[in-house]
């Protein structure tokens, strides 16, 4: 015998996590910033649309199959059909991925809170932050002291016969 589901124990409590699911970090501070460099308001408008028919429809639909079938969403959607379970793990890798990435979001917040109290920026707060969010690299290609096959630096060594699609990359300069 299965033992009873966990429900919330009050409505508030349900209200804010979806809440705070549903809004995310990118409605409080990139798209305010977006908005306004973007042209302001006229960007509102696909924003609502987009939110309106499909953000909140698919929203409640999640919500009402978990609560009807009793399941989440891998359970609920493979008790509507057996090939759609996939799609309820693919929502739990998102949901997996996106706390990742905010728990990286905090680590940045907590940074900056520490930077701020101490004004650990000095003179020079723009050259501050950029060497603190690049850590010192020159790209993507160069990451934490590493210079990986990629990026505008790599070609094939002169000579080479190599067939293989990722080519060689030597050092600026050589």
């Amino acid at each position: 015998m299965s033992e009873p589901r966990e429900r919330w124990r009050s409505r508030p409590a349900f209200v804010m996590a979806a809440v705070g699911s549903a809004v995310g970090l990118g409605n409080l501070w990139r798209f305010p910033y977006i908005a306004g460099a973007n042209g302001g308001g006229a960007f509102l408008i696909p924003y609502f649309i987009a939110m309106l028919t499909t953000g909140i429809p698919l929203m409640v639909l999640e919500y009402g199959l978990g609560q009807y079938f009793q399941a989440g969403a891998p359970g609920a959607l493979a008790k509507i059909h057996k090939r759609f379970e996939w799609v309820g793990w693919w929502a739990l890798l998102a949901g997996t991925c996106i706390s990742f990435y905010y728990a990286v979001i905090l680590g940045w917040c907590w940074n900056y809170l520490v930077f701020s109290l101490n004004q650990a920026w000095g003179q020079d707060a723009a050259g501050f932050f950029e060497k603190f969010a690049t850590h010192g690299s020159k790209g993507p290609w160069e990451l934490g002291g590493i210079s990986w096959a990629v990026g505008p630096r790599c070609r094939p060594l002169p000579g080479s016969r190599a067939t293989t699609r990722l080519p060689h990359c030597w050092a600026k300069g050589s």
